[in-house]
């Protein structure tokens, strides 16, 4: 901090150079900090407004605000549905994911909902539904966050695999040879 201010203070006669006003043949204002013809006139400036900086606060901290700042709440989140390695069937095209939340969610506190490391939903809710779902194998988990984004506790991560028709098209015809 002492080098900034010296460093201002060092550099403070070039930065107040002077400034002059130009009225260009179209009728436009110009300010520079060289005259750019003989009716260039020189801007007297007003004097910079200084305002002192506040105190820096102690370095130490009391003992007693660490003891009344509320404790950091840590969630325990189970994914109860799906279960782990579930095979969802071909007729069933929506995906429904239910949790367990333990102690009960805090106002402001939201659960995120991942699948495969990609956001799907940020809710209240203890569960969410996932429309027309994709195929394949995917891995999805349940984080609990604060206002701020902080993670508050993280489920396991659950594997789910869902399975969907393949419709292949058929071959045109070949020709066969005459």
């Amino acid at each position: 901090m002492r080098v900034f201010v010296l460093l201002l203070l060092l550099l403070t006669p070039w930065v107040l150079a002077d400034v002059y006003k130009t009225v260009d043949k179209d009728g436009r204002v110009i300010y520079t900090d060289k005259p750019k013809s003989d009716n260039a006139q020189k801007v007297e400036l007003r004097e910079i407004n200084t305002v002192p900086g506040a105190q820096p606060l102690p370095q130490s901290t009391p003992v007693e605000s660490f003891q009344s700042q509320p404790a950091a709440i840590s969630y325990q989140i189970e994914i109860i549905s799906p279960r782990n390695e579930l095979v969802i069937p071909v007729g069933q095209r929506d995906l429904a994911i239910a949790i367990k939340v333990a102690p009960d969610l805090e106002p402001g506190h939201l659960l995120v909902y991942f699948m495969d490391g990609e956001l799907l939903e940020e809710t209240s809710m203890t569960n969410i539904i996932i429309k027309d779902a994709p195929r394949g194998s995917h891995s999805l988990v349940v984080e609990a966050i604060d206002a701020n984004g902080q993670s508050l506790g993280t489920s396991a991560p659950v594997s789910v695999s869902l399975m969907r028709p393949i419709v292949k098209k058929t071959a045109p015809p070949k020709p066969t040879p005459k």
